[in-house]
């Protein structure tokens, strides 16, 4: 065993001369196949690992082309209701169709990604097994043909090549998400799957050498006297922690400690791989790639979050509901919508990990425009950093804390400003999300940069008391829309045992409103939100729909969303598009009815 368990001198790339071959123990047949393409394992990878490469840039391309579609059609939309519905619109609306509706499976409590994102995942699936399994024989039928049973060969080399897209795919300054116009987040569900694929694939590697070396009772002597075996294995056990640990339930209850051993492990995996493959053929140049694209990320945000400066304080405030917002004054720019993450350097502990939060309010300095020039948070308690908040809250002296600010991220593809109407929906906390688009829409509204004509915002609380968080802002926003500007909001208000009493009814109760026109309401009960949503999108032009809740919350509307989706490819919605976009949060409970309450597990804080 060499110094660092790597062959000397230590190379670039290994050559790619066949050596070792014994021609004259193998049939014509034989020798000849050997040297094809795809059989060949000194070009191996080439035929595998670039297929891999091309196939991941062909679908980014592909979505980057869509993305430039979708934002040149937000730029040239021309004015006014949009009634004949065209070929294309009937294409899009049957990808949207896809993108907001999800499976759920009670037995298990599961929500399903969008299924536009579980046809990409069976895309990803369908062509990697191809891949692998198409090409035959698995093993070779004579030993002289080489000791890597093809199967081997072939999967090793498409996990090498997945291994920087897996990566790429796992950071916040995401360098497909800005060719694609997805958001960080949203991506977080390719690279979990694409982690699971890498890892059979590697699997698939790993067991062909394993039965061949126990058949042939060669293991003891090969474990001993190469690094090959131990490597592989020295990889693959931190390998299956990370795909096993990040599954939801687990990750989710344990999300502090997980993303701490998260990266202990993905520094493990990375290292002992880099050593099992030993600069193989061009396996290394997957290494590179990877340090090149994960680095240019790391070093874009903590440089942004240098940028945004060192000086930023914290202020914290306890809000009925068990609620804590979070103040910080700044300069800094953001869209509606977008999150931060944000690092507490005076909270002890707290200061060693950054945590997400939406950002309630919008970037500007002109108090009448409604840009208070300050980031406003909200968050929900539920241990961990959310106590720590409130306890710092609700001491007499120290209410503060220095922060660093990493971001913005997020926020929403569409411009909402160029659709006819908007619906905006939030479930609890989930209003942080949806009250600056409001926001927005009336500012641009009065600048004559927006042509909505139609805004309504729904707002389901647990309690009343949820209510102060943001009954001001929209009652002073309503009241300031300009002329031919329809804004109206509706309260409702879920009590838990209100509703157990009266037998889990969905009936509403309305309450009278004052001082806005009757154009802010209040009901007590749930939202029936899939009527909303098939009667908002009911007349003639376009459509924007935002919701952010809890997943039971989001699954109503994403149904809804769909089927109107649906009737515009087949021709039957006066409706011309329907633009949707959805957050969600982890919710702590569900109603006997299996329909969640409206109090998720962390609320305001993004996962």
């Amino acid at each position: 065993m060499t110094l660092i368990w790597l062959d000397h001198p230590v190379l670039w790339h290994s050559p790619r001369i066949p050596s070792g071959y014994n021609s004259t123990a193998m049939t014509p047949e034989e020798f000849a196949l050997i040297r094809t393409r795809w059989h060949n394992w000194y070009t191996a990878d080439w035929d595998y690992a670039r297929t891999t490469v091309y196939f991941f840039c062909a679908g980014i391309v592909l979505f980057a082309l869509v993305n430039l579609l979708f934002q040149l059609g937000q730029r040239t939309r021309a004015a006014g209701v949009l009634r004949k519905v065209s070929l294309y619109r009937k294409v899009v609306a049957a990808w949207r169709t896809l993108g907001s509706r999800q499976i759920y499976v009670s037995a298990v409590n599961y929500y399903s990604p969008p299924l536009s994102a579980v046809t990409i995942v069976a895309a990803l699936v369908a062509f990697f097994a191809s891949l692998t399994f198409a090409v035959r024989p698995y093993l070779w039928p004579n030993m002289a043909m080489g000791h890597s049973p093809p199967i081997a060969t072939r999967s090793g080399w498409i996990s090498i090549a997945i291994l920087p897209f897996l990566l790429v795919l796992a950071t916040k300054v995401n360098l497909i998400g800005m060719v694609t116009g997805v958001s960080h987040e949203k991506l977080q569900v390719y690279h979990r799957w694409t982690a699971w694929i890498m890892y059979i694939t590697s699997l698939i590697h790993a067991f062909p050498f394993i039965v061949q070396c126990i058949r042939d009772g060669e293991m003891a002597t090969n474990w001993s006297t190469t690094s090959w075996y131990w490597t592989g294995v020295a990889a693959l056990v931190p390998q299956t922690w990370l795909v096993f640990m990040s599954w939801g339930p687990i990750r989710n209850r344990y999300y502090e400690t997980f993303k701490k051993l998260h990266f202990i492990a993905s520094a493990i995996f990375v290292s002992a791989l880099f050593i099992h493959c030993n600069f193989t053929l061009t396996s290394w140049d997957y290494f590179w790639a990877s340090a090149a694209l994960y680095g240019f990320s790391w070093f874009a945000r903590y440089g942004r979050t240098l940028v945004n400066g060192l000086n930023s304080d914290a202020s914290f405030e306890a809000l009925p509901d068990n609620m804590v917002k979070v103040t910080i004054p700044t300069k800094l720019k953001w869209r509606p919508g977008q999150h931060f993450f944000v690092r507490f350097l005076d909270l002890g502990i707290h200061a060693a990990s950054s945590h997400p939060f939406t950002v309630a309010s919008l970037a500007g300095s002109d108090p009448k425009d409604n840009g208070s020039g300050v980031i406003e948070m909200y968050a929900r308690v539920h241990g961990g950093i959310t106590t720590r908040l409130r306890a710092v809250a609700k001491q007499g002296s120290l209410k503060t804390s220095r922060v660093l600010l990493d971001g913005p991220y997020g926020g929403v593809e569409a411009n909402f400003q160029v659709y006819d109407r908007v619906l905006l929906l939030g479930g609890g906390s989930g209003v942080t999300f949806v009250v600056p688009l409001l926001l927005d829409i009336i500012r641009r509204s009065k600048s004559g940069e927006s042509t909505c004509r139609r805004v309504y915002l729904v707002w389901a609380v647990r309690t009343s008391d949820a209510l102060s968080w943001f009954n001001s802002v929209l009652s002073e926003a309503v009241k300031g829309a300009p002329e031919g500007v329809s804004v109206s909001v509706t309260y409702y208000v879920t009590d838990l045992a209100a509703l157990i009493d009266d037998g889990a009814s969905t009936e509403t109760k309305s309450e009278t409103s004052t001082g806005t026109d009757d154009i802010i309401a209040k009901h007590s009960g749930r939202p029936d939100l899939p009527c909303i949503v098939r009667e908002f999108c009911a007349d003639p032009g376009t459509v924007a729909i935002a919701t952010c809740g809890p997943s039971s919350f989001n699954l109503d509307v994403g149904t809804a969303v769909s089927e109107c989706e649906f009737d515009i490819v087949r021709g039957k919605s006066q409706c011309s598009e329907i633009y949707f976009h959805g957050e969600s949060y982890r919710s702590v409970r569900e109603y006997p009815s299996g329909t969640a309450m409206l109090t998720p597990n962390v609320v305001g804080e993004r996962r």
